[in-house]
């Protein structure tokens, strides 16, 4: 059963533009090298491979290189970094697990090894107050980034909306060129009706004249015969 050592008392505002929040605190957590106390860090995001990819961006700044640890279920190490004020020249190994996101936060822990010890806020209490420095810095790295992918989603959906607006535009314009060329043609079908309608009265006029002709013709043949 894990032993609080204290309760959750630092709380990190978010902020203003930015919803995610974070809470730290420290108990005993078991890790690769037993049950030992390690800071726990909840950040308000729904994404754990946000806050696992941000600690090893986080950790190079130190000059720390992150590795997982074999049959560590998902432990990391980070090695190599360089923090005087927890270390003070002695070896230093920062040992981490990110949790899964549940209920939009996920729970990252962090151990910080100096020597044979673990950082904790009794046994160095330097060290512990620097821990908790940088794991702040850390949880805004993380609302940082979470609100650079919301930033970027949100300009992506902006140009998928001037997108559509560019093509209803475009559409809008083809409608107009369609009425044009519809209003064109319904004026040339106009003329094209009414220049119909002079050829048919000529043409009903050549009729009749036609007409007349057959009949005149009809009767000088009827009167040759009569004589003949």
């Amino acid at each position: 059963m894990k032993r609080l050592l204290f309760p959750l008392v630092i709380l990190l505002m978010a902020l203003a533009s930015n919803h995610v929040s974070a809470q730290l605190g420290m108990s005993d957590e078991e890790m690769s090298q037993g049950i030992q106390p390690a800071f726990i860090v909840e950040v308000e995001v729904d994404d754990s491979k946000l806050v696992e990819n941000v600690w090893k961006s986080f950790m190079k700044d130190y000059g720390g290189r992150v590795k997982r640890v074999k049959g560590g279920s998902g432990e990391q190490v980070t090695t190599g970094a360089s923090i005087a004020a927890i270390a003070a020249g002695k070896p230093l190994e920062i040992h981490s697990k990110t949790g899964k996101s549940q209920g939009g936060i996920v729970e990252h822990k962090v151990w910080f090894k100096v020597g044979e010890d673990f950082v904790d806020k009794y046994a160095d209490k330097d060290a512990y107050e620097e821990a908790v420095k940088i794991l702040e810095k850390f949880a805004l790295e993380c609302r940082i980034e979470n609100t650079n992918r919301e930033l970027s989603k949100a300009e992506k959906k902006l140009r998928q909306l001037e997108s559509d607006l560019d093509r209803l535009k475009r559409q809008n314009d083809s409608y107009h060129r369609d009425i044009e060329n519809y209003e064109k043609r319904i004026e040339q079908a106009k003329e094209n009706i009414a220049r119909n309608e002079e050829l048919q009265s000529e043409a009903a006029e050549n009729i009749k004249l036609q007409k007349e002709i057959l009949e005149e013709i009809q009767q000088r043949l009827k009167d040759l015969r009569n004589n003949g």
